[in-house]
C-alpha cells in the first residue's frame, strides 16, 4: 500500500510539474517579417492623404488614385505574411506567389482583413460614383472615414502590426457637415 501511495504521488507530482507551466505559458507572438512596419508605415501615410484629400471639402480627382494605392498595400501586406489570405474557393486560378505565410492569430485578424478590403472598396464606390458629376456627399464620406480608420486600428490590434511612427490620421474636428 505504502509503495502504491508513494507512485501515485511521484505520478501526480510529475503531472502538476508537466501541466502547470505549460497552462501558464503565454504562448509567444510570431514575428512579424521585417517589411510590415514599412507597409503599416506606407498605409497610414496614404491614410493621412485620403483624409486630408477628402475633408473638408472633397478633391475626386486626387483620391481616386490612392483608392487604388490602398488596396495595393493591402495586398502587399498579406504578400509579405504581414496579413491572412482569404481562402480562394474558385479551381483553377493561380494563387499570388507570397514571399511569407501569416503566422498571426487568423481567426481573429481575417474578418478585420475582410472589412478592411469592404472598407476601402466602399469608400472608392462612394469616390468614383461622384467622379461621374458633382462631389460626393460629405455626411457618407465622413462616416465611410470613421469606419475605415476604426477598422485599420482594429487591424493593427488584433493583428499584430506595429503602430505607424506618428499614429493614424484624425478626423478633422469638428466635422464638416454638409449644407444643403
Amino acid at each position: 500500500m505504502k509503495k502504491t501511495i508513494t507512485a501515485l504521488s511521484l505520478v501526480a507530482a510529475l503531472f502538476t510539474a508537466s501541466t502547470i507551466p505549460a497552462a501558464s505559458a503565454t504562448p509567444a507572438a510570431p514575428e512579424l517579417p521585417a517589411a510590415c512596419a514599412g507597409l503599416v508605415t506606407d498605409l497610414a501615410g496614404k491614410l493621412t492623404k485620403v483624409v486630408s484629400s477628402l475633408l473638408p471639402i472633397p478633391n475626386v480627382a486626387a483620391v481616386t488614385p490612392l483608392i487604388g494605392d490602398l488596396l495595393n498595400l493591402v495586398t502587399a501586406l498579406q504578400g509579405s505574411g504581414c496579413l491572412p489570405t482569404p481562402p480562394v474557393s474558385v479551381p483553377g486560378v493561380p494563387l499570388p506567389a507570397k514571399a511569407v505565410e501569416y503566422s498571426g492569430p487568423v481567426d481573429q485578424c481575417l474578418p478585420v482583413v475582410l472589412n478592411l478590403i469592404s472598407s476601402i472598396a466602399g469608400l472608392g464606390g462612394t469616390i468614383l460614383g461622384a467622379a461621374s458629376g458633382g462631389l460626393p456627399d460629405v455626411g457618407k464620406l465622413t462616416g465611410i472615414l470613421t469606419t475605415l480608420l476604426k477598422t485599420v486600428t482594429d487591424l493593427l490590434q488584433k493583428c499584430g502590426l506595429p503602430a505607424p511612427p506618428g499614429g493614424l490620421p484624425a478626423l478633422p474636428v469638428p466635422l464638416p457637415v454638409e449644407k444643403g
